[in-house]
């Protein structure tokens, strides 16, 4: 899953503390940029979307045995946030694909 959070930094190309955008998949950095000067340190751009790419598909992929558990465990009510959900969970991936893009 893919975390932008915004925070202050020091940078080392401005030599002084800037808002950083940070960028987390899975949990783990892949990227700062100082949204100052626009460094950025980690990952290359396309190894980033590579990355996330891999790891939508993984999801994607887990998806049809979430939604199995949660039909046993829940069962109607489960059945009522599935038309919602079924619907947005495309614009939710396309959304963070973009995000990566223009970054």
């Amino acid at each position: 899953m893919l975390k932008k959070v915004e925070t202050e930094l020091f940078c080392i190309e401005c030599e002084e503390e800037t808002v950083h955008t940070v960028i987390y998949l899975d949990n783990k950095i892949q990227r700062v940029k100082c949204n100052k000067c626009g460094s950025v340190f980690g990952i290359d751009h396309k190894k980033l979307i590579e990355l996330h790419t891999l790891s939508t598909a993984e999801h994607i992929l887990k998806e049809p045995f979430k939604l199995n558990k949660e039909l046993k465990e829940k069962g109607t009510q489960f059945l009522f946030s599935l038309p919602k959900r079924l619907l947005t969970k495309p614009y939710r991936i396309t959304k963070e694909f973009l995000e990566i893009l223009n970054d």
